[in-house]
């Protein structure tokens, strides 16, 4: 049985000044949602990631439009779900596409960066994109089992 989910929305710019406004906002809306602690960090790292790619890949077309946030959570067969989906004006970027990067098997062989694609992909249980009506269109999805709670 599905029950319906509830959805909360949000507008930021693609600045770091917005992002802790958009953490803010999740986590506000992940508590009046009941989404778990443990559940929250996991989204809020995934937003962190995804809104400085935004800023700094996502060109002056992601800086001079809003990101659009909205929050759903919901049950579905006894599991619970919160979807985190973010909407950007940047250049199309599908980061389903991109091919995760090797581990460095030495810290002489590490570089910076580059391993922000491979945590949301950890940290989500269900990734989407879709670029339509000039948009990038992101969904995060992660899921728990309501009877381990």
């Amino acid at each position: 049985m599905l029950v319906a989910a509830e959805a909360r929305q949000l507008s930021v710019r693609a600045s770091e000044d917005d992002v802790r406004l958009a953490s803010g906002w999740l986590e506000q809306a992940c508590g009046e949602l009941d989404v778990p602690a443990e559940q929250i960090l996991r989204l809020d790292l995934c937003l962190n990631e995804v809104l400085a790619n935004i800023i700094a890949h996502g060109g002056s077309s992601a800086r001079e439009a809003p990101v659009i946030l909205s929050l759903d959570a919901g049950s579905d067969e006894g599991d619970s779900y919160a979807t985190l989906s973010l909407s950007d004006a940047g250049k199309p970027f599908n980061p389903l596409m991109v091919s995760a990067r090797p581990q460095a098997r030495t810290l002489a062989d590490a570089t910076p960066g580059g391993l922000g694609l491979t945590m949301i992909a950890n940290y989500s249980d269900r990734l989407d994109y879709a670029f339509r009506d000039g948009r990038n269109h992101l969904d995060l999805t992660i899921r728990w089992n309501v009877s381990s709670w």
